[in-house]
């Protein structure tokens, strides 16, 4: 979130909690739930902040936090989507942490297994640039009723 103060006003949604995108082949790929500590000596996927601002950090943050230890990132091509990146992991035998709603995603060659620590999620933000608020900006801000915790 610091990375958008200086540029927006943000606002937070939600918390989402986390799933493990992993190769259909992997050995946890048939659990119900992983912690993140289990996930010590693979290889996560590196975004370019381009593609996604943040993710790398955020993720890093996780696995120190709820894993004690720092993640080995594998840099991999650019790619368009989420869906794209999802498909990188299961192909590059990669693996990435997400938040929930990418669950809905089918990709093929992965398998997403939800995290159970508790607290390991990500913020759902609306983010606006300072200035002027553009019309549609301001009904989902008032929509979801959240006008007033707008952070600056």
């Amino acid at each position: 979130m610091d990375l958008l103060s200086r540029d927006f006003y943000t606002l937070k949604i939600d918390d989402v909690p986390s799933v493990a995108v992993l190769p259909i082949d992997h050995r946890l790929a048939s659990q119900k739930q992983i912690r993140i500590s289990q996930l010590k000596h693979e290889r996560f996927l590196q975004v370019a902040d381009t593609c996604a601002p943040g993710y790398n950090q955020r993720a890093s943050q996780l696995c120190r936090r709820f894993g004690k230890f720092r993640p080995r990132f594998a840099p991999v091509r650019a790619f368009e989507s989420i869906a794209e990146s999802l498909a990188i992991s299961g192909n590059e035998d990669a693996i990435s942490l997400n938040p929930m709603f990418v669950r809905h995603l089918k990709i093929p060659n992965v398998v997403m297994v939800s995290i159970a620590d508790k607290g390991a999620t990500w913020n759902v933000l609306v983010a606006r640039q300072r200035g002027k608020t553009a019309a549609p900006i301001r009904a989902l801000i008032d929509a979801l009723g959240l006008k007033s915790r707008t952070s600056s």
